[in-house]
């Protein structure tokens, strides 16, 4: 799932046109018990949710508004770039708000795609990245397969049939964004002093991310096994090819060991100015097995003046977060992720990433 932005109401409905909020009412939920006037007061708005027969379309509107307030506040280069892509006219003196409802309202294909970026940028935890060399094929019938393939597994799961796989290509990378269910829950809840009881199935929100330079499939989901049931589904419907699954190699993006060895250059260079190891996991050879975690704002600094008797090279190490510092638009904006060898980290989410991965590719911590 991805990080959703703070959503308060009397923000939102103030921040957007309210022709645009009358037509969002009209077209979405003409059967509602609408408000009076909407081009009104953000009273009126909130009645409508304290309204109780207006219980089921209030939980829609708050999904919708949740969905425009995410790309509005956590997409905004990405919202414009919609609309420039595709040469849709607006006016720059709306709102993001404004533009992100006017998308949502009439155009909603460019406006899945734009929340599917979002999604992919703000995933909450890191991402597994693998190599998934071959011919890529995103057509309808192979991702018909896959989607059937997907919902077949979540049903054997008891997690339910209720699978939408949404793709969006581009000419160097496709998204995949696939919505999909979870357990049943059931909640009891008081309704004219009596206790009843609400039964649903909750959604969940998984990423591919596909990178058709250097064939690397990201996957963000849940859990390992639908992390590892997508790898297999779309290697099997949408490559071609199973036989990526067994390769020796699929899962090597990451490697630390210039790190523990002494070769990477801490220094930076014309564009990273600064490197800092704000986090390290060591796992110590012995009987127990023991783990190290250290954290603080400088690893080498603390290692070197309060752990003396600890190194790098006293075990290994596991995984390990960074902080860059850079020299970018006329500033030095920080930057800091996670690193989990062989395939784990969330830097494909950041902002400025693909700077730090070039220079992470010429020290030999990014391995593709």
């Amino acid at each position: 799932m991805p990080h959703h932005r703070s959503l308060t109401r009397h923000k939102f409905v103030k921040s957007v046109d309210h022709s645009l909020l009358e037509r969002y009412f009209k077209d979405k939920h003409p059967k509602a018990e609408l408000l009076p006037h909407i081009i009104m007061d953000v009273k009126e708005v909130e009645d409508f949710f304290e309204d109780p027969r207006n219980a089921e379309a209030s939980a829609l509107v708050e999904q919708d508004f949740r969905m425009i307030n995410d790309i509005s506040e956590g997409g905004k280069s990405t919202l414009v770039w919609i609309y420039q892509k595709n040469k849709i006219p607006w006016d720059k003196r709306m709102s993001l708000q404004s533009l992100a409802m006017r998308l949502f309202l009439d155009y909603r294909h460019h406006f899945d795609y734009c929340y599917a970026w979002f999604c992919y940028r703000h995933a909450s935890g890191s991402m597994s990245h693998h190599k998934v060399a071959g011919d890529f094929k995103p057509t309808k019938r192979n991702l018909a397969t896959f989607l059937s393939e997907i919902k077949e597994w979540f049903a054997n799961l008891a997690k339910g049939r209720e699978v939408i796989i949404t793709p969006y290509d581009e000419k160097a990378s496709t998204v995949i964004l696939i919505k999909h269910g979870s357990y049943v829950r059931t909640l009891p809840y008081w309704k004219d002093n009596e206790v009843h009881y609400l039964s649903f199935r909750p959604a969940n929100e998984d990423i591919l991310f596909y990178d058709k330079k250097k064939n690397v499939l990201a996957i963000k989901a849940r859990l390992p096994k639908e992390r590892d049931q997508y790898l297999a589904s779309f290697a099997r419907c949408i490559i071609g090819d199973e036989s990526i699954l067994t390769s020796a190699d699929r899962d090597k993006i990451y490697s630390l060991e210039p790190v523990q060895n002494g070769t990477f250059n801490w220094n930076g260079n014309e564009k990273v100015r600064e490197v800092v190891l704000t986090k390290a996991c060591l796992k110590i050879p012995g009987a127990t097995e023991a783990t190290i975690i250290i954290s603080s704002e400088d690893v080498l600094k603390t290692l070197r003046e309060d752990l003396p008797s600890l190194s790098l090279k006293s075990g290994e190490l596991v995984s390990a977060c960074f902080r860059f510092t850079l020299n970018i638009d006329n500033a030095n904006p920080c930057v800091s992720f996670l690193i989990k060898p062989p395939s784990v980290s969330d830097l494909s989410q950041k902002k400025y990433q693909e700077v730090i991965n070039e220079f992470l590719e010429e020290q030999g911590v990014k391995l593709a």
